[in-house]
């Protein structure tokens, strides 16, 4: 079970045989898709591993060793580690047979068992100096510099900052996941964030924050976000925690349900929107995006000035 590794070498051969080549990788989940690609440029990596699954108690975790059940491997750099883990826990750890050191086989990814199950595992891991492109659906596009995509007991694709390249004469891996510059756009508004997941089993994506929000227009909105979701099955975006400032006002809401293509995002929870002139309280608040304009849909309590 060797890596697959594309490189400059491959990427000019196919470019005679085809006038773009971009390598990808997509997820299918009921009629929609996630797809991410990288450019195929210089320094650009697309790199798959293949491996074993093994479910079982964990033993032992140190540095360079771990033992699931009856089998241990050993980790380097390239391995995958859930945080938090302890002895004790029942786990998955995906692990690649052929390559061994002193007779043990080299651990790929060390997760908690979940309620799927699998027989093999696949890793892809995209990184573009320029950003990897993550395209949600058809609306909602994600880029960011690392991308790594894991198909076994679950499908799931990570995007966050750090790097990743193959060393020759170690002849693996390696892999430097960080939390970074990770960005969610749709339509014109963008929201920045430390690093997303994306369960392909339950369609959710989660942005972690702290988040900033822009959208940019003759009255551009400035915000923040604690988190972001995405439900690909509905195509619906929320904001959780979230401030929006324009045009003189400025609005916080426990979530926000936006809605790019109406042009709006719905407001609830303890919504309040306060401008010079005063301010008012809702539950549930219709906040135009483009303009910034407000109009409440629930109870309603507010406070204004005398000019």
């Amino acid at each position: 079970m060797r890596p697959f590794l594309l490189g400059l070498g491959l990427l000019l051969l196919c470019a005679l045989a085809q006038e773009a080549f971009r390598p990808e990788v997509e997820l299918v989940r009921k009629d929609k898709k996630v797809v991410a690609w990288v450019s195929g440029e210089e320094d650009s990596l697309f790199y798959a591993d293949y491996g074993d699954l093994y479910l079982g108690e964990l033993k032992e975790r140190g540095q360079d060793k771990a033992v699931v059940g009856e089998k241990a491997f050993f980790l380097d750099a390239g391995s995958a580690v859930d945080e938090g883990l302890k002895p004790g826990d029942m786990v998955e750890a995906a692990y690649n047979p052929d390559f061994t050191r002193e007779g043990l086989p080299h651990l790929l990814r060390l997760r908690r068992a979940g309620a799927g199950k699998g027989e093999r595992y696949l890793r892809l891991v995209l990184f573009d100096p320029k950003g990897v492109e993550v395209r949600l659906g058809s609306e909602v596009r994600a880029t960011g510099p690392l991308a790594v995509v894991e198909r076994g007991s679950e499908e799931t694709l990570f995007l966050s900052g750090g790097s990743a390249r193959y060393l020759e004469e170690e002849g693996r891996l390696e892999v430097r996941q960080a939390p970074g510059e990770v960005a969610v756009e749709e339509g014109a508004t963008r929201v920045k964030g430390r690093r997303l997941r994306y369960q392909n089993d339950t369609g959710e994506a989660l942005l972690e924050g702290p988040l900033e929000v822009r959208r940019e227009g003759e009255k551009p909105l400035l915000g923040k976000a604690n988190s972001l979701r995405y439900l690909l099955d509905e195509e619906a975006l929320w904001l959780l925690g979230v401030e929006f400032t324009q045009v003189g006002r400025t609005t916080k809401a426990e979530r926000a349900l936006v809605r790019e293509k109406e042009g709006f995002a719905y407001l609830f929870g303890n919504v309040e929107s306060r401008d010079e002139k005063g301010f008012v309280r809702g539950e549930r608040v219709r906040y135009a995006l483009e303009r910034g304009e407000v109009v409440l849909l629930g109870r309603v309590a507010g406070e204004f000035r005398e000019p």
